[in-house]
């Protein structure tokens, strides 16, 4: 039998399959280190655009915080305004009261019913007087709850004076002035 050596020939092809896996495994190599720079730079641009949208996102609540500083800055010229309108209109409703409040005691007295003093404290007016009988009184205090002006009576007093030559009872009301009333009921 004839020997053939087949050495060289493994030889070659054992060489020309490690410089195939060489080959296999630089591509390989190469191929990850360019995903590696591709990951890399990829993750940059997605920091970079995401400090970007901060930056924008900041630069926008800086700006509503302004506007949020001026809305309350607003809303307190705004509180400030209606409180003055509201003073105004108080002045306003206040300006002719005490005609109207004089008027209306001139409606409410009844015949018989003499006053000697008249006193505005603030909401509450006083009244001193005279009257004839107890139910002179008795109708002056009824004009007095049916007023659009006045309301809740209170009779204090009532004092008998024996040294008048008529015989007239003394009294001291107290009643509540309605501030508010609209002009147009009255």
């Amino acid at each position: 039998m004839a020997r053939i050596n087949l050495l060289p020939w493994r030889n070659e092809v054992k060489q020309q399959r490690q410089k195939q896996f060489n080959m296999a495994a630089t591509f390989i190599l190469l191929l990850a280190v360019i995903f590696v720079v591709l990951l890399s730079y990829m993750a940059d641009l997605t920091l970079v655009n995401q400090q970007q949208r901060n930056q924008y996102l900041q630069q926008e609540i800086s700006i509503l915080d302004k506007k949020i500083v001026e809305i309350v800055r607003l809303k307190q010229i705004k509180k400030d305004l209606s409180h003055r309108v509201l003073l105004i209109e108080q002045l306003q409703n206040s300006r002719n009261l005490s005609t109207h409040l004089l008027d209306e005691l001139a409606k409410i007295i009844s015949p018989g019913v003499y006053l000697n003093k008249v006193a505005r404290k603030g909401d509450i007016m006083w009244l001193e007087g005279l009257s004839e009988s107890n139910s002179h009184l008795a109708n002056m205090i009824r004009n007095v709850e049916k007023s659009l002006w006045y309301q809740n009576p209170l009779l204090q007093q009532i004092n008998l004076n024996s040294d008048a030559p008529r015989q007239l009872n003394s009294f001291s009301l107290r009643m509540d002035i309605v501030i508010n009333t609209p002009t147009e009921v009255r």
